[in-house]
């Protein structure tokens, strides 16, 4: 698989690191929001089955960050609910 970034999130990637190396924070840039873009464009390249490949076909059809966190939250926000959930958890 090849992991390929659209070049306006590329470039928008280089700009949030480039503020943080250089120590500016400007409110929208953390590196929370860096992790989840690439987070969502590595989940595009991914196969897989299950879970995953659901999350990943979701990716593959987002245009935006926002759009794939919002298709995730409304397919799977009950689903990911259920597993987060303490109940469902192993003791």
């Amino acid at each position: 698989m090849t992991l390929c970034l659209p070049l306006e999130t590329a470039e928008a990637l280089h700009t949030a690191l480039e503020d943080l190396l250089e120590g500016n924070h400007p409110e929208e840039v953390t590196l929370e929001k860096v992790q989840r873009i690439l987070t969502w464009r590595i989940l595009a390249a991914k196969g897989g089955i299950g879970l995953t490949g659901w999350m990943a076909e979701l990716a593959r059809k987002a245009e935006s960050l926002g759009e794939y966190e919002a298709a995730r939250e409304r397919v799977l926000g009950p689903i990911l609910d259920g597993l987060e959930n303490a109940e469902n958890r192993d003791p």
